[in-house]
């Protein structure tokens, strides 16, 4: 990376690329300013990327509300931009507002193909939404599609009410 920055140092998806890199590394701070300096150029093509990693970042420091705002930023970057989508609905669920949950869940559905992650967001969604109808359809859809995913051995377990 640092080769790439002495070589492009305005390069937007070197920048992006090493603030993904610095915070799987946990140097979330330095990360954060990295995804910053590649949103500084006004010629990058994808704000949307860097704000989305900017915000699974924040999430994965623990900052849910900064992660929040980073993803709204993506969101008006390109209003249909999955990741985005997906990691709303998650943060919103975890929030407990099942409603913006829901509505961020069907978004993503209208511009991506279901995966383990967004059908597991969606039980968790109905079910706290007592929609007992919609979770046995994305239930059904995870067993079927990803049987042997993570997502579908905890969709197994025992429901605690």
């Amino acid at each position: 990376y640092r080769t790439g920055l002495n070589a492009a140092p305005r390069d937007p998806y070197i920048r992006n690329s090493y603030g993904t890199f610095l915070c799987q590394q946990g140097r979330y701070q330095e990360a954060e300013q990295e995804f910053v300096n590649a949103l500084k150029n006004p010629l990058y093509q994808a704000p949307e990327l860097a704000y989305t990693n900017a915000a699974l970042c924040t999430a994965d420091e623990g900052n849910r509300e900064r992660s929040k705002a980073y993803l709204r930023k993506a969101l008006q970057a390109n209003p249909n931009f999955a990741p985005a989508l997906l990691q709303m609905a998650k943060l919103s669920l975890m929030d407990g507002d099942f409603s913006d949950a829901r509505i961020y869940l069907q978004r993503f559905a209208t511009v991506a193909p279901h995966n383990a992650e967004s059908l597991w967001t969606g039980i968790q969604t109905e079910r706290a939404l007592d929609d007992q109808d919609r979770a046995a359809s994305y239930l059904l859809q995870l067993k079927s599609g990803f049987p042997d995913s993570p997502e579908a051995r905890l969709a197994r377990e025992p429901q605690v009410r």
